[in-house]
């Protein structure tokens, strides 16, 4: 059997701030008809899940959940979700069956790209699995900040042994810090009214974003962090980004480009 040209996969804590959903529907909006891709869930950290009255102990499942209901919607049948850790670390109950799924179907491919915007948890337990992983696959990573790679930010510090390993496995890595996504703003009235009229898609990660837990005092901007994966994704109308391994990604991405992009990708897609 011929090997398949790419496999992308798309990980992410999508059972946490909803700007990884966004950045997911983007994704999906921008792939060629030739990516295999393959999307996993992975965990938040169980003191935010707790605080936002989450259970701790299936974040990865809902963010599964989600996902699949944003595949529903965008009428996407040939994309397979899969659930990974429950918890970060890098313990035998780590390896799941995102890991496993990430090592079978990269062994199929001549690529993997894997974008990642969260914690490190199933790459590390893929990596775990099958070592040669770190040779046919190249990471995009958002975590940590430009002066350190595996601390002083969410994804890093919520899986620091995992950061490490993957560090240490010598995979390909182009990484993109707090200090570049911190800068990937939404005016929240735009969500409200740009967003959620582009498409039935549109208004569906709308009342996601919108649909912030008690803590959390919604001003008015909105962060779409995750979103820096996008430009990372070849796909029309708007420049991608091709980076060498070892790149940190600083001053590059433009949020109001990638706003205007999503907004007329779901237009068209509608």
């Amino acid at each position: 059997m011929a090997a398949l040209p790419e496999l992308l996969v798309v990980d992410n804590d999508f059972g946490g701030d909803p700007d990884g959903l966004v950045a997911l529907a983007h994704i999906l909006l921008r792939c060629g008809p030739d990516a295999t891709v393959l999307v996993t869930s992975s965990p938040l950290d169980p003191g935010l899940a707790k605080a936002a009255g989450a259970d701790p102990a299936t974040t990865a499942s809902r963010g599964t959940e989600l996902a699949e209901e944003l595949l529903e919607l965008m009428g996407i049948d040939d994309v397979r979700v899969m659930t990974g850790a429950e918890a970060p670390g890098t313990g035998a109950w780590q390896v799941s069956a995102a890991a496993r799924e990430i090592v079978e179907t990269s062994a199929r491919c001549e690529r993997t790209t894997i974008l990642c915007g969260g914690p490190l948890t199933n790459i590390a337990a893929a990596l775990r699995l099958d070592p040669a992983l770190a040779v046919r696959a190249a990471l995009v990573w958002v975590g940590g900040t430009l002066a350190e790679a595996d601390r002083g930010e969410y994804n890093s510090d919520t899986d620091a042994a995992s950061v490490a390993e993957v560090m240490a496995s010598g995979m390909p890595l182009v990484r993109i810090p707090c200090e570049e996504y911190a800068q990937m703003t939404v005016a929240v009235d735009a969500v409200k009214n740009e967003l959620a009229a582009a498409s039935p898609v549109g208004s569906w990660l709308a009342e996601r974003l919108l649909d912030v837990p008690s803590f959390v005092q919604l001003g008015s901007t909105l962060t779409l962090g995750d979103s820096v994966l996008v430009p990372f994704v070849p796909g029309p109308g708007m420049a991608g980004i091709v980076a060498d391994s070892g790149t940190v990604i600083h001053n590059r991405i433009a949020s109001a480009a990638l706003w205007e992009d999503l907004l007329e990708q779901l237009k068209v897609a509608r």
